[in-house]
Parts: C-alpha cells; structure tokens; sequence
C-alpha cells in the first residue's frame, strides 16, 4: 500500500502527465489560433471591402478599431476622439447618440453632412449599433458611416423635375382649355353655316358647289374628332392612378357584347381566356382593352370567318396578354410607328378613324410600369401584346 501511495504522489510523475497533457493540446491551440486569426482576417477583409466608413467607439468617444476606408481617408486615427475626426471638434457633438447607445442598447439612425479632408461637404447616413461581449454587456459602439450625397442629389433632382412636370401639366391642361373651347366654335360655325348654305341654297348650287361645301362639312367634323381625340389623350397622361383588381376577361366581354350589339349582321368568333385578374386603373384599363379590340373588330370587318381572340402567354413566367386578331394586318416594318398619334398604315377610305387609339393605348400601358408590342402581316390578321 505503502508503495502504491508513493506512486500516485509522486512529482516527478506528475510533471510527466503535465508536460504530456501540454504537448497534447499543442497541435489544438494551434488550430484553433490559426481559425481565430483566419476568421479576424475575413472580418477585416469583408469590413473592409464593404467600402463605407467603419469604426469602433468606446463610451468616452475613444475611436479603438477602424477599417481602412477610415485609414485612407483620415490617416491613423486610434486612441483619436470621433468628434475631433468628423467635426474638427474639441467638444463633442451636441446631437451625438453615444450614450444612448450604451443606455439603451439598439441601433440608431441619422443623417449628417460632413466636411471631408478634401474641404467637400457630403451627406452622410450614419448607423451606430451596440457591441456587446460574452456576457451581453456594450462594450463599445460600432459605427458605419455611408455616403449617401449622390442619393440626395438625385432626390434634389427628382423634385425639381417634379415641379417642372407640375407646371407643365398646368400648361398642358390650359392648353386643353383653349382647344377645347377656342377652336371647337369657329369649327361648329363653319360646319354650321356649310349645312346652312346646303339647306337653304341649295336651287342656287350646282353640283360641283354642293360637293364642295359637304366635303368643307367632312373636314370640319373630323377635326372637332381629332380635338376629342387630343383631349381624352390629354386626360390619359394627366389624371391621377387609381389601383385595384381588375378582371379583364369580364371587362373584354363586356366589350365585345356591346360590339355584336351594334352590328348584329357581323358574324365574328371571339375568344376570351376567364379569370385574367391584374392590379390597375380599371377606367384606363377599359380604354386600352375598348381600342384593341374595337381595332381588332375593324380590321376584321372583310374577313369572311373573322376571329378575335383575348388572352395571355407567360413566356419566362411573366404575364403578357394579348389581342389577336386575323383580320388586314400590317407590313411589319412599320410595328415601332402604329403607336405614334395620327399614324395610320390603311387609308381613311379603307378603314375609319383618325390613328389616335394606340397611342392612347401605348400611354396608358406605360403608366402601368408595362410595355405594348405588335406583330403582323398584311392580310393575315395583327397580335398586340402588352405587359403590366
């Protein structure tokens, strides 16, 4: 027992189990050093690469850690107080929000313009969050400075153009005013005093003087068409966007019925995809579909069997909608003008109208953050497509 007891204390032993344990966790310490070091080389790297300004404060306003944006800038700036870095400042700054931090304990917000080295004032979104150790207690405060002065410009930008769009607006609709009410008289006092002269002259006309003044009445009454048409265009990129859910297949058959209603003789085959629900403005969305599918119904007027279709593809996922018809089509190398305002590819004579309605489409659409598009052949029928 004696001998046994002298084993287990005996210190030479034990300094070998120490020395042994020590050269056993070697190979440990040093990985695990080597993975501290790796991942405070990641963070330097990743804090570093972020671009804006970061640094550390301690509650006196002691800067203890900076990435290098900061260096660059300012030079070495440890053991430096924030506020004689930022402000050139004895005193430190009178909104500062370090306390609160620390009192507080969340993440703060502000904006700030600072003098940079290089004398120029640039705006600056500052953030400073609490830095807290293993037991949870703030330690420090970690601060990220982002320049935010190019965004301020184009804020600065946006609403002067704003303005700019607000008064011309205004001139647009006292523009809309003075057609409306300037030349719509002189035009119903010519159309008036034509018919006049047609009624109540006519033993003293020959035939050549009647033609003259019908065609003077044709003239007339068209333009006071394209005023209409000017003034509901006007409507369409001034009034205000009124969103909500909207079923186009309801509002197309809709549509469709009160165009069988008007020419009942047509025999037309129309198809509508159900269930075509969006967000918009259902008062601009019933013009768009109102000009697609009254031009689709025009253009169908000498087809034999014509076919109307309305419905939608999702080509890459995204929904596009579309109105297919097959009826004169167009040279596809006119598709980009169709949407202009007064261009039209088929005569008055061949077909009615005054080549306003896609551009009001084209607009409204726009409004609508989408895009409208068309594809065609002569004589074998037009797809307009659109997005919203």
């Amino acid at each position: 027992m004696s001998d046994q007891n002298q084993d287990i204390n005996d210190p030479t032993r034990d300094e070998e189990l120490k020395k042994n344990n020590a050269k056993n966790m070697e190979p440990l310490v040093e990985e695990r050093t080597k993975i501290l070091i790796e991942s405070e080389e990641k963070l330097r790297a990743i804090l570093t690469g972020i671009g804006d300004l970061i640094t550390v404060q301690n509650k006196n306003f002691d800067i203890i850690w900076v990435n290098q944006p900061i260096i660059d800038l300012y030079g070495d700036v440890i053991g430096k107080k924030c506020y004689e870095v930022y402000k050139r400042s004895t005193e430190p700054c009178s909104d500062c929000y370090i306390e609160t931090v620390f009192n507080e304990g969340k993440m703060l917000f502000a904006e700030r313009p600072i003098v940079m080295p290089n004398g120029k004032l640039r705006h600056n979104l500052l953030s400073s969050s609490p830095v807290r150790d293993a037991e949870g207690n703030i330690v420090a405060m970690l601060e990220i400075v982002k320049d935010i002065t190019d965004r301020k410009q184009l804020e600065e930008d946006l609403k002067r153009k704003t303005v700019e769009l607000e008064a011309l607006n205004k001139e647009l609709e006292s523009f809309s005013y003075s057609v409306s009410h300037d030349l719509r008289a002189p035009l119903r006092s010519i159309d008036g005093f034509s018919q006049a002269l047609l009624e109540d002259y006519a033993e003293n006309l020959n035939t050549q003087g009647k033609d003259y003044l019908q065609r003077v009445r044709i003239a007339t009454q068209r333009m006071a068409e394209i005023i209409d048409a000017l003034l509901e265009l006007s409507r369409v990129i001034r009034s205000e966007i009124r969103l909500k859910q909207v079923d186009l297949s309801e509002m197309a058959q809709k549509i469709v019925t009160e165009l069988q209603e008007r020419q009942p003789e047509r025999q037309v085959n129309f198809t509508i995809t159900p269930g075509l629900i969006v967000t918009g403005d259902s008062r601009l969305l019933q013009l768009v579909l109102e000009n697609l599918l009254g031009n689709a119904w025009k253009f169908t007027g000498k087809q034999q069997h014509a076919k109307i279709e309305f419905g939608v593809t999702k080509p890459k996922g995204k929904r596009v909608y579309f109105v297919r018809d097959n009826g004169a089509g167009f040279d596809k190398a006119y598709a980009d003008k169709l949407f202009s305002a007064f261009r039209r590819l088929h005569s008055a004579d061949e077909f009615s109208g005054i080549g306003i309605g896609l551009a009001t489409v084209k607009r409204i659409i726009h409004r609508h953050g989408g895009r409208v598009w068309a594809e065609g052949e002569v004589g074998k029928g037009a797809t307009f497509f659109f997005t919203l």
